[in-house]
């Protein structure tokens, strides 16, 4: 560390969609069961940080250039960042944060949110100890210390797959960070976009984090435990094969068991809305009709996330605009699809 001197690092991280849900946590967020996501190319948070030598930790944050609630949740993360890193408490830290995508809109703005402040302090450990990592260990603690934000976060800061969370199947794998899944599945994956159908923007009733605490005690956790792992494991093998439409019939039950957990849950809460279920619907009459390969997910909340592949785009995009969006909000949807992962803006290599 160069006393006086500013230290500042920019990054770009997407937000990604989960095919294989996590849901409940042990302690020292970590996850009860291994998940799969693919990241998104467009939904992306840029945040810069610039930091100077300060006798104790002072921290402001911004977000598209306001000041936000997102404050508080910041200051304690950076507060138990420090339990483990104490070389953040001799710093005053400048947060500056955008979305490329509405903070309302159906995609988890704190998976990329996390993942790009992660990135950013990953990038200004190397400057302060005047050290760089291998590209291996840079991601491997952004994605550690990410999760320590927002778990689902640990998966944004790799290009298109990613799992999270200890499996056999994986070499590698483990429930502190996720890891990327390269060229293990079939090429038509590659090319999966997601049509984001705004159903409601309100804030939600219940939190992730407290749906999250509600597995601890959940009647059906053990059994949840045993479907999401044998899911998963089919999953990762039908995506080998490219099996199209067992790729979507898993899509749909995991999702599905999702909101389940949540209705059965004590107390038990419904994020889904009624045009959830309508849009759902015409989702299966469609596929019925056309004979297309598409499905739908669902995070925890009302909005659907319609799956498919790029090659089905102008049918899908006639489809959304004819059938679906008298069921969103103002008729309001996202479309977007599988990206390359985070992109460093500043000079500065990994």
């Amino acid at each position: 560390m160069v006393k006086g001197k500013e230290y500042r690092a920019e990054w770009e991280c997407p937000s990604n969609i989960a095919l294989i849900k996590y849901w409940g946590k042990k302690p020292a967020q970590l996850p009860l069961n291994a998940s799969l996501s693919f990241s998104l190319k467009k939904a992306k948070t840029k945040t810069r940080v610039s930091i100077t030598p300060a006798s104790r930790r002072k921290v402001s944050f911004m977000f598209e250039g306001q000041a936000s609630a997102f404050t508080e949740r910041i200051e304690n993360y950076l507060a138990n960042m420090s339990l483990e890193h104490d070389w953040l408490n001799d710093f005053s830290f400048k947060i500056e944060s955008w979305n490329t995508f509405p903070h309302s809109a159906g995609i988890a703005s704190s998976a990329s949110a996390f993942g790009a402040l992660a990135l950013c302090l990953v990038d200004l450990k190397q400057q302060v100890n005047n050290r760089q990592f291998t590209q291996e260990q840079f991601f491997q603690k952004a994605s550690r210390w990410a999760r320590l934000g927002s778990g689902s976060a640990c998966r944004s800061v790799f290009p298109a797959f990613a799992v999270w969370g200890h499996l056999n199947q994986i070499p590698g794998s483990t429930d502190c960070h996720a890891i990327p899944v390269k060229g293990r599945f079939h090429p038509d994956y590659y090319s999966l976009r997601d049509a984001v159908l705004l159903v409601d923007s309100n804030k939600k009733q219940v939190s992730s984090s407290q749906g999250h605490e509600l597995m601890n005690t959940h009647t059906f956790k053990d059994a949840r435990l045993a479907q999401v792992n044998s899911h998963l494991f089919e999953l990762l093998t039908v995506m080998e094969k490219g099996e199209h439409a067992r790729f979507f019939e898993l899509l749909e039950k995991e999702a599905l068991s999702l909101h389940a957990l949540m209705m059965t849950s004590d107390p038990s809460f419904i994020l889904l809305h009624p045009n959830s279920l309508n849009i759902i619907q015409r989702i299966r009459d469609f596929r019925k009709q056309s004979g297309l390969h598409f499905g739908f997910t669902i995070d925890a909340g009302p909005n659907i996330h319609l799956i498919y592949f790029e090659k089905d785009k102008e049918v899908i995009h006639q489809f959304v605009e004819h059938e679906l969006l008298s069921f969103t909000e103002q008729g309001q949807w996202l479309d977007d699809g599988i990206g390359n992962g985070p992109i460093q803006l500043t000079d500065e290599g990994v």
